[in-house]
């Protein structure tokens, strides 16, 4: 990744405790520390299960045994394929979650973390409905979180690892060039394995939903002053 994200600075962020994004990185790690150690054979046979397979989602192959054909799009969000791949979208989690789960509520946030992922899904399978390999992961979900953060914290300064330096930039535009690489990246995925368009899906479920589910008191695009930016930020 060329922008990888470190903490971010927001002073319009609350007090409350991020009980919900906690809780969803402790569902994922847990979730992973049990699969991880099944047999290669078993866990392989169980991403076909419960992993969302468009082929199967949209009937052209048989599900496998008796687990709900519409479930994946629930269960395949706390599937991952290696410690590398949970531990990265637990980051990400880690750093915007609180903010959206702060200004949301607890319960709200949750169901909206839950929708961005159910879109995202849907729209994977609507974007390769043949495809037959599972994909997993809760990058979808994560990428609505972050296409809210840009609609209501664009201004707040994120402290990426450029290279080996780090350098205070605005949300517009770390997120930004993250959508961007996923819109140009959508037809690599039968090269790279990677589910852009369940990002894309993701990230502008999130945006539009933010602006129905906030409530009255969030507004949109409210950005930092100025002089809560420091030299090194670029504007």
């Amino acid at each position: 990744m060329a922008l990888l994200p470190l903490y971010d600075v927001d002073p319009l962020e609350g007090k409350t405790t991020p009980f919900v994004t906690y809780g969803l990185i402790a569902i994922n790690v847990i979730v992973g520390i049990v699969v991880f150690s099944l047999p290669p054979e078993t866990y392989e046979n169980l991403l076909h299960v419960i992993g969302l397979v468009p082929a199967v989602e949209t009937r052209e192959l048989p599900r496998l045994g008796l687990f709900p054909r519409d479930l994946a799009l629930f269960t395949a969000m706390f599937l991952h394929v290696g410690w590398l791949h949970l531990l990265g979208n637990m980051w990400f989690l880690w750093i915007f979650g609180d903010n959206i789960e702060d200004a949301l509520g607890h319960l709200r946030f949750l169901v909206f973390y839950i929708l961005c992922g159910l879109t995202s899904s849907a729209v994977f399978v609507l974007s390769a409905p043949h495809i037959t390999k599972p994909m997993v992961g809760a990058s979808g979900a994560i990428a609505g979180v972050m296409g809210a953060y840009l609609m209501i914290r664009p201004c707040a300064k994120i402290e990426v690892l450029v290279a080996v330096w780090p350098v205070g930039i605005r949300a517009y535009w770390v997120i930004g060039v993250w959508i961007a690489l996923q819109v140009l990246s959508v037809d690599g995925y039968a090269d790279e394995g990677v589910a852009y368009w369940a990002h894309i899906g993701g990230a502008i479920a999130g945006a539009l939903l933010i602006i129905v589910m906030r409530p009255p008191n969030v507004e949109l695009f409210e950005c930092m002053p100025p002089s809560d930016l420091d030299k090194n930020t670029i504007r």
